[in-house]
């Protein structure tokens, strides 16, 4: 039996020479298993075959797909996307439900049920399920947007349709497809690229590709005809048509996110939210233990199932629906998701949610200087140019211009071609230059060399460019000029200029030929002007209290005059400062005590490569900073993903993009400081939210809470839950409200939040007891006022009852009420205790009643009003808030007094009573208004504990006036608060900076994941960009990234194969999991030419080294393609 490779060997050389691939069998066969009369899986390496045969394993051509065929294959491989996972929406729904706040919730409407309290239970499942509708249907309207704008960002691309440039979504390409993809394009699939021939038949200059987010390279690779590119990578440099092998879950990134999981942060408002939460379920269970214990141990209350036959039990209802904090997920995910809109407005947009509070607490921006504190736009300071003996600035342009490679459109190719004022008369046929080779810049080289032929002459020279140094060095006057030249490289780095160095040979050849004799022609400066609203954004950041620091790698002196122009302040240090200091470990470090404290007194950094960023990054972090990172390129995306916010500026690449967690849509900096403001905005509102809940959490726990222990008053459940709804719904106002964002960063002081709602809440609780005590326990009301009486005390009942029992008749009060039916009425005939204790038993259920509505409002309206409070550090009375919040509050006020003053006709009704009551008459000798019924408990019983509502009628009067009175107090509160725990600095400034750097941070990324942004995962509201992510491939992932599953019959290979697509990416994970880390392409079975790379060059994985090396002269042949390609020009 054959094995496939033997197969595929006897099929190439019974078929056309060229059609095979070097193939070995998928991990899940053996190599000697029988394909007679079957198809088997085998395994091909696209970066090892040719060109011709990935034609042929794909059946494709260079002209591209027919729409016929493309369409078959999109059916079969599926949209170039990875999986997305559908969730049910019926459980995404249950799954607000499923959190500590809404577990408590839930005990407290299963203890209502069991209380049989159906009522109760009804309206705290009301409550339940109406803030999880909220958060269902604001996060739902969330993601129909971002989806709606994810569309409309979809990645494009151009692919060769029957020969034909077509642009289209990315997500419909498949393997076959011919793509033409140039500079600042996101590769949208695995491809290999083609070639395309100059003139005397050498390959051009290869492309620079960005795949450090995949592979870990930290430079941009060559890729060169025949090399692989991956899906989420970046094209640098070069323009090529290139052939799709890949798409979907097939590619290199698709697999590995099929077998590595998501990185998923956790944000700091989710700890903040879970701290908070857990401190009020302290709280409440310990008022919940501490009542139990007094109300069954002291007050020796019975406890039977049954409705209304345990009030104790349900007056618990009132701590824990009272104090739970409900509504805090669903008004700061509203809060932020609001929020983060009114930032897009302003140009920013947020990638992650959580990085809007992230920023409002940032207090370090560390900023690249190219394309962020500059305009990336080179310019040459003509006046500045620095010509040798014998060459004049015109004469240096030129040669500048001739040593320019435009088709790559580098920047500073551009700019020097743009310079020469006879551009267009340079370059055949208008021209009397033709070139005749370039090689392009590499880092380990750093220059280019142009070969130019002079045709009016035909003279042939070698025109070169670079690193003055490196140009300098090679001139055959070097130890004569170096010093002068030196000197000039010098002042231009002081005057904030790049240099850049030309240099002469006669002749073809290598740089370094045997006879070569170099003459430096001079040097040209180069300026990258800082964006014009820089400085002015620089200012604005110090104002704000953010320190900025450039990052930078150019050099030290460019990096400070740069600083200077932009007032940064010139403490620009090179980095082999820091790491010097760092590698000592211990010490004095340039004056400061720790390398953490040069960092911090640091202005900036130059000549630092990208993972001295990221360790400055660090550094800051370590020092307890929130970190915020801004950039536009490759180099700043590990310090970017690091950071705690990263910010791609506007006109970055998708990589930056796809690190960062905030991304301006607008030109400069600017835009920087709105949303900065914006964020602060956002964390007020989200602390005044914050700093309210746990006051009212204390406010209700400890007002009903002393108010059952201390005088064995209970409040109903229904009341709670309305004021629940009502002040909760109303706090959903605050995503909107009008505040005033703090002038330093902010940091979540969950301390102060607590001492603030802490002393909030007792305060509020002391206003509450008073009024209690002086309507239930003084003759204020009726003696000043002349009001009806809402006292129950023995020493103003017991004449009263006397007196209402003498006016019915009744002569002896302590007989048995039965005996008395003739003056009491028949109702009465079933009670055996005195007249008199029924009558006490009347009066004080009915004046409770009404005292529990007069309470609900006066608990209603000022817990509300402390948001005017907390919200701003100003009096709250010359501060306006938002309107909404405004008619929030009115509206939530209006309704409870409405509640208070009409009441709900005596429910819940006593479950021992007597009706109608004849002892309840009010102490003006009234029948109690909006109380029809008239049903009253039976004395003796545990119904007379019933925590019925009555209307309260005038006495709303009484809970506003006295609202307003306690509410006036507040503000100096507040203001004694702000004093004593230096909120936003206004004690010491000093103190505040040192408090913030003592803040606990909680690091929300690790800077560990890879985020490509594929417009590939679902868009929702938590990843707006539809980011999939993974953590860095291993090195067998590596060795494997461009092999791809092919079908093997029995007439050999045939193509490509679409079952890895639709395994799904889970079996894909499943299947990659034991392959072997091995090389599977050995050999070169069919004698096929191979790529020449010149020496030193690299490509990538297996294949060499990123950055590539030294070009020699040599030119390399590329694989002949099966036919011509079309024009790349559509």
């Amino acid at each position: 039996m054959s094995s496939a490779v033997e197969l595929a060997m006897e099929a190439a050389a019974t078929g056309p020479a060229d059609v095979a691939a070097v193939i070995q069998p998928a991990s899940n066969a053996s190599a000697e298993e029988p394909i007679a009369n079957k198809q088997q899986e085998a395994e091909v390496d696209f970066a090892k075959i040719s060109i011709k045969e990935a034609f042929t394993l794909l059946n494709a051509t260079a002209a591209g797909l027919s729409d016929a065929e493309a369409t078959e294959r999109l059916a079969e491989f599926g949209p170039n996307k990875l999986p997305e996972t559908a969730t049910n929406p019926f459980l995404r729904f249950l799954g607000y439900l499923w959190n500590p706040l809404s577990w408590a919730m839930e005990v407290a409407a299963i203890l209502a049920l069991i209380l049989l309290d159906f009522a109760d239970f009804a309206l705290i499942l009301a409550l339940l399920l109406l803030n999880a509708t909220i958060s269902f249907v604001e996060e739902s309207n969330a993601d129909k947007a971002i989806k709606a704008l994810a569309g409309a960002l979809a990645p494009k691309c151009r692919a060769l349709r029957g020969g034909k440039v077509r642009v289209m979504d990315a997500v419909h390409i498949v393997p076959g497809d011919v793509l033409i993809v140039r500079l600042g394009d996101i590769v949208p699939a695995d491809i290999k690229i083609l070639g395309e021939e100059e003139e005397h038949g050498e390959e051009g200059a290869p492309m620079q590709i960005d795949q450090a987010a995949l592979t870990g390279e930290s430079l941009p690779v060559k890729k060169f005809t025949g090399d692989v590119a991956y899906s989420g990578s970046t094209v640098k440099q070069g323009e090529r048509h290139a052939l799709v092998y890949a798409t979907g879950v097939n590619t290199f990134f698709g697999r590995a996110a099929a077998l590595i999981s998501s990185t998923n942060n956790v944000a700091n408002i989710q700890k903040v939210m879970t701290k908070i939460g857990a401190m009020c379920l302290i709280t409440i269970g310990s008022w919940v233990v501490l009542e139990l214990g007094v109300q069954f141990g002291g007050y020796m209350h019975s406890c039977k199932l049954g409705d209304g036959l345990c009030p104790t039990l349900t007056n618990l209802l009132v701590i824990i629906v009272g104090g739970i904090p409900i509504a805090m997920p669903t008004v700061l995910s509203v809060t932020l998701a609001l929020g983060a809109s009114q930032l897009a407005k302003h140009g920013a947009i947020v990638a992650r949610m959580s990085a809007v509070e992230e920023m409002a607490g940032m207090d370090v921006l560390c900023s690249d200087k190219t394309g962020t504190l500059t305009l990336n736009k080179l310019s040459i300071d003509l006046t500045a140019a620095h010509p040798m003996a014998g060459i004049d600035v015109s004469t240096l342009l030129k040669y500048a211009a001739l040593s320019a490679d435009t088709v790559g459109e580098e920047a500073i190719d551009m700019v020097l071609a743009a310079t020469y004022h006879d551009k267009d008369h340079l370059w055949a046929p208008n021209g009397p230059y033709r070139r005749l080779k370039f090689v392009p810049f590499n880092p380990v080289d750093k220059f280019t060399m142009a070969v130019v032929q002079d045709e009016s002459s035909g003279k042939v020279m070698r025109i070169m460019k670079g690193a003055p140094q490196v140009v300098l060095k090679r001139a055959h006057d070097y130890d004569t000029i170096h010093a002068g030249v030196e000197a000039k490289i010098t002042e231009y780095a002081s005057r904030g200029y790049r240099a850049l160095g030309f240099g002469l040979a006669e002749g073809a050849g290598a740089p370094d030929a045997p006879g070569t004799n170099w003459q430096f022609l001079g040097l040209l400066p180069l300026f990258d002007p800082p964006r014009h609203d820089t400085a002015e954004t620089i200012q604005r950041c110090h104002a704000q209290g953010i320190g900025v620091k450039m990052v930078t790698g150019d050099q030290q002196l460019i990096g400070a005059e740069t600083a200077r122009q932009l007032g940064m302040g010139a403490n620009i240090h090179k980095i082999e400062v820091l790491l010097q200091a760092k590698a000592a470990g211990s010490g004095l470090v340039g004056g400061h005590a720790s390398v953490g404290e040069l960092v911090e007194a640091a202005d900036g950094f130059a000549e630092v490569f990208p993972e001295h960023k990221y360790e400055i990054v660090q550094m800051l972090q370590d020092r307890n900073h929130m970190v915020g990172m801004t950039g536009d390129g490759v180099n700043d995306a590990p310090a970017l993903k690091k950071a705690d916010v990263g910010i791609a500026v506007h006109g970055a690449t998708e990589a930056a993009r796809g690190a960062a967690d905030i991304v301006l849509t607008e030109p400069g900096l600017s835009v920087i400081v709105e949303a900065v403001i914006g964020a602060r905005m956002i964390f007020q509102r989200m602390t005044t939210y914050a700093k309210y809940t746990v006051a009212m959490t204390f406010r209700i726990c400890f007002t009903f809470g002393i108010l059952t222990i201390a005088y064995n008053w209970y409040f109903p459940t229904i009341l709670i839950v309305l004021l629940a709804v009502f002040n909760d719904g109303a706090m959903i106002a605050l995503s909107k409200d009008r505040v005033t964002p703090s002038p330093i960063p902010n940091s979540w002081r969950l301390r102060n939040i607590f001492l603030v709602g802490i002393v909030y809440g007792l305060y509020l609780t002391l206003s509450t007891w008073v009024l209690y005590h002086v309507a239930a326990k003084m003759t204020f009301f009726e003696d000043g006022l002349h009001m009806f009486s809402l006292n129950d005390t023995d020493r103003v009942l017991l004449p009263f009852c006397r007196n209402l029992l003498g006016s019915l008749g009744v002569s002896n009060p302590s007989a048995p009420a039965s005996s008395l039916t003739a003056q009491l009425g028949q109702q009465y005939a079933g009670v055996s205790e005195s007249a008199l204790e029924q009558c006490l038993v009347e009066q004080r259920y009915v004046r409770g009643a009404q005292l529990r509505t007069l309470i609900y409002c006066q608990v209603s309206i000022s817990g509300q009003a402390l948001v005017f409070v907390v919200r701003t550090a100003r009096h709250s009375l010359t501060t306006l808030a938002g309107g909404l919040t405004y008619v929030a509050f009115f509206g939530a006020q209006v309704a409870s007094t409405l509640i208070a003053a009409l009441g709900f006709g005596g429910y819940a009704p006593p479950p021992a009573s007597v009706s109608p009551c004849s002892l309840c008459s009010t102490s003006l000798g009234s029948h109690p208004t909006f109380w029809p019924s008239g049903q009253v408990p039976i004395a003796g019983t545990e119904g007379r504990f019933t925590a019925s509502v009555i209307g309260c009628t005038y006495y709303v009067l009484v809970a506003w006036i006295w609202s307003m009175i306690w509410y006036l107090a507040l503000d100096p509160i507040k203001w004694l608060l702000i004093w004593a725990l230096n909120e936003d600095g206004v004690r010491s400034r000093h103190s505040w900076k040192r408090m913030i750097r003592m803040r606990a941070r909680h690091p929300t990324k690790t800077g560990e994941e890879v985020h490509i942004t594929l417009g590939a995962a679902a868009a929702n509201h938590l990843n707006p960009m539809g980011r999939a992510s993974m953590q860095r491939p291993t090195a067998e992932m590596l060795s494997r990234a461009s092999v791809i599953s092919v079908e093997v019959g029995a007439n050999g290979v045939r193509r490509v194969s679409g079952t890895m697509a639709r395994r799904g990416s889970l079996e894909v994970a499943s299947a990659l999991s034991g392959l072997r880390n091995q090389s599977l392409v050995a050999t070169n079975p069919f004698g096929r030419r191979s790529v020449t790379r010149p020496a030193g060059a690299a490509g990538v994985g297996p294949r060499g080294a990123a950055g590539g090396g030294e070009l020699g002269s040599a030119a390399y042949k590329r694989s002949s393609l099966p036919t011509t390609l079309p024009s790349r020009k559509p």
